[in-house]
C-alpha cells in the first residue's frame, strides 16, 4: 500500500514539473503594451476607453487614457487582439494587435501615437468628400460644353459651401462661356477674394471685363495674371490688344514679343507685332513678321489680307528709297 501510494505522489509531481516547463504554458509569456492616444492637432486625449479583445478566447481588457493620453496595458498573454478606440465625440477607431509570439519575460512594445478625429471632423470630410465628387461631376460637364448643366450642380454644391473656391471658379468660367459677365465677374470675384494667387481666375475675371469693354479693368487683371504666370502667352497678347487699341504701342509690342517666347509662331502675336513696327515705322521688321504669320495662317481671306498688306509695306519702302 506505502509503494502503491509513494508511486502516486512521485507521479504526482512529475507532472506538476511539466507543466512548469511546457511549452504552451502562458504564465511567464506576457507583454506590456503603452501609447499615447491624441486628437487630430496632437493633443493628448484623455478619458479614451481603450477595449482589446482577444479574438480566439474572446477574453477582453479595457482600460481608460490618463490626462496626458497615456494607456498602458501590463502583462497581456500572446494573443491577437480586436482594439477599440471610444470616447464621445470622436469616432470610434478600430486597429488590430497582433502579439502571437510566447515571451520567457515581460515584452515591452510601444504603439504608435493613435489619432482620434472629433465626429464634427468627420462629418465635415463627408461633406467635403460629397462636393468633390459634384465638382469633378460639373468639371466634365463643362468640358464638354454642357455649361448649364455643370452650372445646376455647381448651384447645389455652393448651396453646402459658398465659400469653395474651386466651385466658384468653375460657376464663373461656366457664366462666362454663356456671356453672363455679371454673374461670371460676381464668382470670379469671390475666388480671387480667397485665392489672390490663382492665376487662371485673374486670367478668366480680365477675359469678363475685356468683352465687356472694360478695358482698363481688364487689363488690370491680365498684368496680373502675368505676375502670377509669366508664362501665359494668352494674357500677354490680350494684354497687348488692349494696350494696342490704348495707343501704347511700345508697351503692347513688349506684349506680343513676350508671347512670341513661351508660344513661337504664333500667327496672331506675329500680325499684331508687325502692325506694332508698321505703328514705329520700322517697315522692313514689320514684314518679317507678317511673312511668318501668313506661313501660319490657313484662312484663305486672311491670307489676302496679310499678302495686301506686305504688298503696301513693299511699296512704302520703294517709294521712301527713291
Amino acid at each position: 500500500m506505502k509503494n502503491r501510494a509513494s508511486q502516486v505522489i512521485s507521479l504526482s509531481l512529475l507532472l506538476i514539473g511539466l507543466v512548469l516547463i511546457l511549452p504552451g504554458s502562458g504564465q511567464y509569456r506576457e507583454y506590456y503594451i503603452f501609447g499615447k492616444v491624441l486628437d487630430t492637432q496632437k493633443n493628448p486625449l484623455e478619458g479614451v476607453e481603450i477595449t482589446v479583445r482577444d479574438v480566439v478566447s474572446n477574453r477582453s481588457y479595457t482600460i481608460k487614457t490618463k490626462k496626458g493620453g497615456e494607456f498602458k496595458f501590463a502583462g497581456l498573454p500572446h494573443a491577437t487582439y480586436k482594439v477599440i478606440f471610444k470616447r464621445e465625440g470622436y469616432a470610434v477607431k478600430e486597429d488590430e494587435w497582433k502579439f502571437t509570439t510566447p515571451q520567457d519575460s515581460m515584452q515591452k512594445v510601444e504603439i504608435p501615437a493613435v489619432v482620434l478625429a472629433s465626429q464634427a471632423q468627420v462629418e465635415e470630410a463627408g461633406r467635403l468628400k460629397e462636393m468633390e465628387g459634384q465638382i469633378k461631376e460639373a468639371f466634365e460637364k463643362i468640358r464638354q460644353k454642357d455649361y448649364d448643366g455643370g452650372i445646376v450642380i455647381l448651384k447645389e454644391a455652393l448651396a453646402k459651401n459658398p465659400k469653395d473656391a474651386n466651385a466658384l471658379f468653375l460657376i464663373g468660367f461656366g457664366y462666362s462661356k454663356k456671356q453672363m459677365y455679371e454673374e461670371a465677374i460676381g464668382a470670379l470675384t469671390e475666388v480671387i477674394a480667397l485665392a489672390p494667387n490663382f492665376a487662371q481666375a485673374n486670367f478668366e475675371l480680365a477675359i469678363c471685363y475685356q468683352n465687356q469693354g472694360e478695358k482698363e479693368k481688364a487689363l488690370e487683371y491680365f498684368q496680373k495674371t502675368l505676375e502670377l504666370d509669366a508664362n501665359n502667352p494668352d494674357a500677354a497678347y490680350n494684354a497687348g490688344l488692349i494696350l494696342f487699341g490704348l495707343n501704347r504701342v511700345d508697351e503692347a509690342l513688349a506684349n506680343f514679343e513676350r508671347a512670341l517666347k513661351v508660344k513661337p509662331g504664333d500667327p496672331g502675336s506675329l500680325e499684331m507685332a508687325g502692325r506694332c513696327y508698321i505703328n514705329q515705322g520700322n517697315y522692313a521688321r514689320a514684314i518679317e513678321y507678317l511673312e511668318q504669320a501668313k506661313g501660319s495662317v490657313t484662312d484663305p481671306e486672311r491670307v489676302k489680307f496679310l499678302d495686301d498688306l506686305i504688298a503696301k509695306l513693299k511699296e512704302q519702302i520703294k517709294q521712301e528709297i527713291g
